[in-house]
């Protein structure tokens, strides 16, 4: 789950640097601002080809953080409820 979910957000993060370079975009203004904002977060992060390269890294960081969070807790909660099937059917066998 952790690698699943770190190459998807990996290529999400990666796609989306890609997909504002290759627009065009007009002189002098700006190249994704609001995605830009992330380098507050991600240090070394730019929207560039470098920079999505960098971002890569750090989505797939997140993504393996996040999904292994997210596994933890789907199997916590499936062993507390055969735990709970268990006991329920021990003392419908007394």
């Amino acid at each position: 789950m952790s690698v699943a979910a770190g190459v998807l957000c990996a290529l999400m993060l990666f796609l989306a640097t890609a997909i504002l370079l290759l627009q065009t975009v007009p002189e002098g203004y700006p190249v994704g601002p609001h995605l830009s904002t992330l380098a507050h977060y991600l240090p070394g992060y730019e929207v560039s080809w470098y920079g999505a390269l960098i971002g890569m890294f750090y989505g797939f960081l997140i993504g393996a953080i996040g999904g292994f969070a997210i596994a933890v807790y789907w199997n916590l909660t499936h062993y507390v409820a055969l735990g709970v099937m268990l006991i329920s059917s021990a003392e419908l066998a007394d």
